[in-house]
């Protein structure tokens, strides 16, 4: 489900969550469907947000997670009410708020194993799903306050994906996962971004590559808005789409060519960076 309201239930779960994990706001980063509306606040028409929150979470390289111990996360989804999907140690976590179902996904992005879940060292019921590309917001976070009650106050600190991160994690979702609202978001977010719009958009995504993994994730963004760049293409139609469903009034064939122009002109400036 996406709506302002179901949004604002997130973020509430989401602050519940980040209040019991005191102390290790630098082991994890939201990445997922919170982050457009922070990057990009569009007051008409605005992203509807979600009812899922990706959590990227930090963890070793294989040889040395023995290391590890991610407790403290199993004992901060207990403390926010979380419980998991299934008997067996689960990725994904599920709590109520206002009588509203919201999910948290547990992602990792490590070399070995992709694809599959992970147990981690210091968990009975928790484990993690490793994907390849949300990594990237790791490095390149930013912490926003958001609030633990409709009221608006008290508010806690948590990590979200800054623009570059979010960009990258985006495309890489865009190749992997291969669903709807994943093109959408993208370029929601490359067109609409407060930086400056998609050559700001492209410029921070070349600034959010991580060390040692730059070629692989310059050739993901790369071929996710490549995939954009065609109004008549799938990607560019599918957030034309849903730009009408959130009240946008522009046609459809404008607003995919909107989306369409917003690609190139972030392929030109990863092309020609300078």
């Amino acid at each position: 489900m996406r709506d302002r309201r179901t949004r604002a239930l997130a973020e509430r779960a989401l602050a519940r969550l980040v209040s019991h994990a005191a102390g290790h706001a630098e082991e994890f980063v939201v990445v997922g469907g919170l982050n457009p509306d922070l990057l990009a606040p569009v007051p008409d028409a605005p992203h509807q947000g979600t009812a899922d929150i990706d959590l990227v979470i930090e963890i070793g390289v294989v040889y040395d997670r023995d290391e590890l111990d991610l407790g403290w996360l199993e004992h901060a989804l207990d403390a926010a009410d979380f419980q998991p999907t299934g008997d067996a140690r689960a990725w994904q976590w599920v709590t109520s708020v206002d009588g509203v179902p919201i999910r948290i996904d547990l992602l990792v992005d490590v070399l070995d194993h992709v694809g599959q879940q992970i147990a981690v060292p210091g968990c009975d019921r928790m484990a993690v799903m490793n994907v390849a590309g949300p990594g990237a917001a790791l490095g390149s976070r930013v912490m926003r306050p958001i609030p633990l009650t409709d009221e608006g106050a008290p508010t806690v600190d948590a990590p979200f994906a800054d623009l570059g991160g979010y960009l990258l994690a985006k495309a890489a979702a865009v190749l992997g996962r291969r669903q709807d609202r994943d093109p959408y978001d993208l370029a929601f977010v490359l067109l609409h971004n407060i930086a400056g719009g998609p050559v700001a958009g492209a410029r921070a995504a070349l600034a959010a590559l991580p060390a040692g993994r730059e070629r692989e994730y310059l050739a993901g963004f790369r071929a996710a808005i490549t995939q954009l760049a065609d109004p008549a293409g799938r990607p560019a139609q599918l957030y034309a789409a849903q730009r009408l469903l959130d009240g946008d009034d522009l046609p459809r064939d404008v607003l995919a060519a909107d989306a369409a122009a917003a690609a190139a002109l972030a392929l030109a400036t990863v092309d020609s960076p300078s």
